[in-house]
């Protein structure tokens, strides 16, 4: 070790002392490449410390008493390569066999200290950076930031995703020694459409991907502070074929962190959807509220053709009047003067009526609360899964939104190993 200590001191000093020297000469550098210059001797002094301590420690191991007594020896110096943030570090090992005969075991038991699996390639910690980043980045992108030295492919960071698993919604759950007595929760949904690639499909086929709905699910207790910041927010996420399974998770959830007896209401607002809809029918207690944010849409395609009649459709909406709405949408329509107008203000009116219960607890209970979760899927999902032109598939875009609503759940890297 002091030797490796020494050869990196040596070259250390002489790889700045050449850049200024450089530099005196009136050659043009900049900061960025002393930087660059700087770390590639750290990596290398990283590289060369690690596989010494993996080296010294097996030598330990083959020379302890307690191994013999354990442990014969099978293979000596046995090659490993191992890829970390400070590039690919080689090393020797041994092999061991273990002395029981109704059992052989065969092992590395220096891997085995340090806790390297047989074919591991890629030190853990760099895997879970590879994924840290592709929380955020595209693949190839959060391969390139993740390791600087030993390039690595899209696909490695694929790999990695698909190595974790499906990550469950609760991994960052907490348990909580009593359950939190509340009288008023909330729960906002809303979706994200994404492209999904098709297998098997012909070459003339002109649409050679799908749509898929990504759900989006948060439970919280409110808002409070000047910037109706959510209170305990708690999220879900994925693709969720059967919106039962989705709910049975939501309700799993709040009976484990409330008094389910305790609570009069919990608000479920949405834009109406029936796989929101069906959370009404799985969870107890639930008041459905309508999402303003596609109300105001809905109104504003019914009035686009009369924009003065506006103000007299959101009175009688604003008031939960259904006879002031009915005639105002009966006035919208005989000005509808085209079969587009028409049609516009027929969805209008049988959205708005089809959601009316969401309209009238919104209006008439003074414990509801506005649905903010059109931007918590842009945030959460969108500005990852849809706002880029990408194609995924239906597990490809499972794994990736489990991981957005495992980030905005606060967790950490080592909870995805829990």
């Amino acid at each position: 070790m002091d030797n490796i200590i020494q050869d990196f001191a040596e070259n250390f000093i002489c790889h700045i002392e050449k850049y200024v020297d450089n530099l005196f000469e009136g050659e043009k550098e900049n900061i960025s490449e002393l930087i660059e210059i700087m770390q590639q001797d750290m990596d290398k002094l990283g590289r060369e410390a690690l596989a010494h301590v993996l080296e010294k420690m097996d030598q330990e191991i083959m020379e302890s008493k307690e191994r013999k007594k354990l442990w014969n020896i099978q293979a000596r110096d046995m090659d490993k390569t191992l890829i970390t943030q400070f590039g690919e570090v080689k090393y020797q090992r041994t092999y061991y066999a273990s002395k029981n005969r109704e059992n052989t075991n065969y092992t590395y038991l220096v891997d085995d200290i340090f806790g390297i699996e047989r074919y591991q390639r890629m030190d853990k910690g760099l895997e879970l950076d590879l994924v840290e980043k592709a929380e955020e980045y595209s693949y190839q992108k959060a391969a390139n930031m993740a390791s600087k030295v030993v390039p690595l492919s899209k696909q490695t960071t694929l790999n990695k995703i698909k190595k974790l698993g499906k990550i469950d919604n609760r991994v960052t759950d907490e348990k909580l020694a009593d359950k939190k007595k509340i009288k008023y929760l909330y729960i906002e949904a809303d979706e994200d459409h994404i492209s999904i690639q098709r297998k098997n499909r012909d070459e003339n086929e002109k649409d050679k991907s799908e749509n898929k709905v990504t759900k989006l699910v948060y439970v919280h207790e409110g808002r409070e502070g000047a910037r109706n910041k959510l209170k305990n927010t708690k999220f879900f996420s994925g693709i969720y074929n059967k919106s039962e399974n989705l709910w049975e998770e939501v309700l799993s959830y709040i009976d484990d962190k409330y008094d389910m007896d305790y609570i009069e209401t919990i608000f479920l607002a949405g834009d109406g959807a029936n796989w929101i809809k069906t959370g009404l029918k799985e969870i107890q207690k639930t008041k459905y509220i309508l999402d303003r944010y596609h109300l105001n849409k809905y109104v504003l395609k019914a009035t686009g053709h009369c924009p003065k009649k506006r103000h007299f459709l959101w009175l009688g909406l604003n008031t939960a009047n259904y006879k002031c709405v009915k005639g105002t949408f009966r006035a919208i329509s005989q000005k509808a003067e085209n079969g587009k107008h028409k049609k516009a203000v027929k969805e209008a009116r049988n959205y708005i009526y089809s959601n009316w219960a969401g309209i009238n607890n919104y209006v008439n209970d003074p414990n509801a609360e506005v649905c903010s979760a059109e931007g918590h899927v842009s945030h959460v999902l969108a500005s990852r899964i849809s706002s880029r032109p990408l194609s995924w598939s239906e597990d490809g875009a499972d794994r990736m939104a489990r991981l957005r609503a495992f980030k905005y759940n606060g967790g950490k890297k080592d909870d995805l190993y829990r």
